[in-house]
């Protein structure tokens, strides 16, 4: 008889979940986008039922990246990330009740910075080599990390913020 494979472990195999934990950040802030995207579509069109199941999802998306903000390791970044995630709430809220389309084209905006950034700081992770060559004459990656003096700069290349998104756990 054939082996059956768990189905969570499948999807799991194949998903965004199983890569990267970067990518889950960008897939929630390219869902957020895909839903006010349908969101001023649809109050564009008069559509009720889309609007509503479109800035829902956008909340609730909202919602999953506030309530994966840890405040105590991320300090001033993820305070500010709250009140953008919470105020971009407000917007889309208001944006229902009166049926206008511009404070979801706000949001939008916000939404599409973040997500450039969140790009740009995982091009930077993917770009940081995990061994140094050997001819360089400079420590690997890690030994670098373990053995650096206190301070922003190690021997001109490894400063505070490579080694903190190097890490495998994020704060954000």
């Amino acid at each position: 008889m054939g082996t059956e494979q768990n189905p969570y472990q499948a999807y799991t195999d194949g998903s965004i979940f199983s890569d990267n934990p970067m990518n889950l950040v960008v897939a929630l802030y390219q869902g957020a986008l895909d839903a006010t995207s349908q969101a001023e579509s649809a109050v564009r069109a008069r559509d009720i039922p889309t609007r509503t199941k479109a800035i829902n999802k956008a909340i609730s998306i909202l919602t999953e990246l506030l309530v994966s903000l840890d405040l105590e390791k991320g300090g001033e970044i993820a305070q500010n990330l709250k009140r953008l995630y919470s105020y971009m709430q407000v917007q889309l809220l208001e944006a229902h009740m009166r049926q206008v389309p511009e404070p979801i084209v706000e949001v939008s905006k916000l939404l599409t910075t973040l997500l450039d950034g969140w790009r740009a700081v995982g091009k930077a992770q993917t770009s940081v080599p995990e061994r140094i060559p050997a001819e360089s004459g400079h420590a690997t990656f890690k030994e670098a990390n373990e053995t650096r003096p206190a301070g922003p700069i190690y021997d001109g290349y490894i400063d505070d913020s490579l080694a903190a998104s190097a890490s495998t756990g994020y704060s954000f």
